[in-house]
């Protein structure tokens, strides 16, 4: 396995899920070797409005909240919140375990963060924790790590004659009711002081930046329309290399990720810094060789630029034989493949990325292809929502693989049972929660007949 795999995830308070719904990546027991390979990729089906794209809205948040340390205090976020954070219960909780190798001590680590309105009508953190154990012992308590209720540091984690505890706990001092501890971390202590330290405290707060960091969220609906993300800070990276310090492995994987940034590859436009052109070139000839695979006489993707300011504003032009076609004019499929090729690509380097809507645009065949490439190769997470039943015989294949998200918003995970088909089941609605209670004649009572036709 890579150096962290998400292993639980769990929400309770988004959209119309005011239960908690759980998702489980692996087995319970983690052996002394744990092999993921077999669990790398995850399917959620489910009616339409039973929670799914839900589900994929909140790992985002989650993410934002435990890299972004201005976050909470964008006005827009704010807005957005209100909008998304279910009425009901009106607060959010997201959970997940997540398993670490540590020089081959493999430790479970668990983070909650729960966020309410305060006074002024504006979303907080009402409470953060983070956890871990030894993943091998079959005691199931978790040492706390530390612990926030209302903004203030309640719990430290510390250890005999190190100064570390303290210097979290005084640059955190009154702002851990707007940003997460993991989002601190990372700008006062990693970005800011440049400094590494032995303890366990600064390992396991450096577990939860590497599980940020790692987590890419493609969503099918989003109005974040941006042209191209630069989603990783690249300045450290550079500093540690240059220097001197004593690291880790676990040290040594943050700043290997750390120094790579997600291109995000647009199809109407890119924004490319000048410094990143030749990031961006390499990312769109990867492009062409995976869009060549669904369309032979793909010739080649030129790069029409105009320069502006310190950076360059790009356009892919699609090279045929005997023509030549700006992306946004290619089919929607190909669209759709062009925007998810870095998500892919992060997913088969050891991201754990969740997709909304794979299925939207794409042929069965391509992305039946796809998931059994995934599944055999990838080297990170993939979890993705849909629709398409196609590719459930192929996801049957490896365990946990296949979750059902019912009309009451419970999860229920397919196991194997003789040589029943998922597929067949779902489809004749025999999957408990997702009845599929619907005939042909229901439509009468909405749109009538035309006895012209009869």
């Amino acid at each position: 396995m890579k150096n962290v795999y998400l292993l639980n995830y769990s929400v309770k308070g988004i959209k119309t899920l005011d239960q908690l719904i759980s998702l489980s990546f692996y087995k319970k027991t983690i052996s002394k070797n744990p092999d993921t390979q077999d669990y790398n990729v995850k399917g959620i089906y489910g009616m339409n409005g039973s929670g799914k794209s839900a589900i994929i809205t909140s790992v985002d948040i989650l993410r934002n909240l435990l890299i972004n340390s201005g976050y909470l205090n964008d006005p827009i976020v704010q807005g957005n919140l209100s909008e998304i954070i279910n009425k009901k219960t009106e607060e959010l909780f997201i959970g997940a375990e997540y398993l670490v190798n540590l020089k081959d001590l493999f430790m479970i680590f668990r983070y909650e963060i729960k966020l309410l309105k305060d006074k002024t009508g504006k979303y907080v953190i009402a409470y953060e924790c983070l956890s871990s154990k030894n993943a091998n012992s079959k005691n199931d308590f978790m040492e706390t790590v530390f612990e926030v209720k209302d903004g203030e540091l309640i719990f430290i984690r510390k250890s005999e004659n190190d100064m570390f505890a303290k210097v979290i706990q005084q640059k955190t001092t009154n702002l851990l009711i707007n940003t997460s501890m993991c989002a601190l971390f990372y700008d006062k202590i990693i970005i800011a002081e440049k400094e590494t330290h032995r303890n366990d405290l600064f390992k396991s707060l450096l577990t939860l930046l590497i599980l940020g960091k790692k987590i890419h969220v493609y969503l099918d609906q989003s109005d974040d329309h941006k042209d191209y993300l630069l989603q990783r800070s690249c300045g450290y990276s550079e500093e540690l290399e240059n220097g001197n310090l004593n690291r880790d492995s676990l040290l040594d994987h943050f700043v290997e990720m750390d120094g790579e940034c997600l291109n995000v590859i647009a199809v109407t436009k890119n924004i490319v810094l000048k410094s990143m052109y030749e990031d961006f070139q390499r990312s769109v000839e990867g492009l062409y060789e995976f869009l060549h695979i669904f369309k032979s006489d793909l010739q080649g993707i030129e790069i029409d630029k105009k320069e502006y300011h310190d950076a360059f504003i790009c356009s892919l032009i699609m090279v045929y034989d005997s023509y030549r076609i700006h992306a946004e004019f290619e089919s929607t499929g190909i669209k759709k493949l062009i925007k998810l090729f870095v998500y892919i690509k992060e997913m088969v380097h050891g991201g754990i990325v969740f997709i909304d809507e794979f299925d939207s645009n794409l042929h069965d065949v391509y992305l039946c292809a796809l998931l059994e490439y995934l599944m055999q190769y990838g080297g990170g997470q993939l979890c993705f929502t849909t629709h398409n039943i196609g590719p459930m015989d192929i996801l049957k294949q490896h365990k946990k693989s296949i979750d059902f998200l019912s009309v009451d918003h419970k999860i229920y995970s397919w196991t194997t049972n003789g040589n029943y088909s998922p597929s067949r089941l779902y489809r004749n609605g025999m999957i408990e929660g997702s009845p599929f209670n619907v005939d042909s004649i229901d439509f009468i009572g909405v749109f009538g007949y035309s006895e012209e036709d009869e």
